[in-house]
């Protein structure tokens, strides 16, 4: 005679293994569904924060107007970087080539210019033919101020 309580723990356990895989695939979707929107939401946030604050700002600062004391704030999207790309990098295709700024994620490992795609597909970029060299700058979560200075027809930005 074979014992029937072996054979049940069996088909218990094939059953809790396919309901946990199942929990984790369910739990795996709405997560990519969660960084989805919201990264569409910080990709529309970025752009406007260059377009409606970095851009003007810039472009006034090119044709003389002067330094702001404080400094500019740039508010969202948190945890997103203000880049340039000028002569002598690798650039998005954004930038046509051209020097430019852009607000994108920071990618931790830079390799097979990951940074240059993350720009390409999420960020927003603009061009500045007179633009400087500056170190990537972090839009912290109650905005970041940032300095925009001409120096010698050149645009130089900073952290404030």
């Amino acid at each position: 005679m074979k014992d029937k309580h072996g054979f049940l723990l069996g088909e218990e356990t094939v059953k809790i293994v396919i309901a946990v895989i199942c929990i984790v695939f369910l739990v795996f979707l709405l997560v990519s569904i969660y960084f989805s929107v919201s990264g569409n939401q910080q990709s529309k946030e970025a752009e406007a924060s260059l377009k409606n604050i970095l851009v003007p700002e810039i472009e006034r600062i090119n044709v003389g107007g002067e330094t702001r004391i404080n400094g500019t704030i740039i508010p969202n999207p948190s945890g997103w970087y203000i880049f340039r790309f000028i002569e002598g990098d690798k650039k998005p295709n954004l930038c046509s080539g051209e020097n430019c700024v852009c607000i994108c994620q920071n990618i931790w490992i830079n390799i097979f210019d990951r940074q240059i795609k993350a720009c390409d597909n999420k960020g927003t970029c603009n061009v500045f033919s007179n633009l400087k060299k500056f170190d990537k700058i972090k839009i912290e979560k109650s905005g970041t101020f940032i300095a925009i200075q001409k120096i010698n027809e050149f645009i130089y930005i900073s952290k404030k």
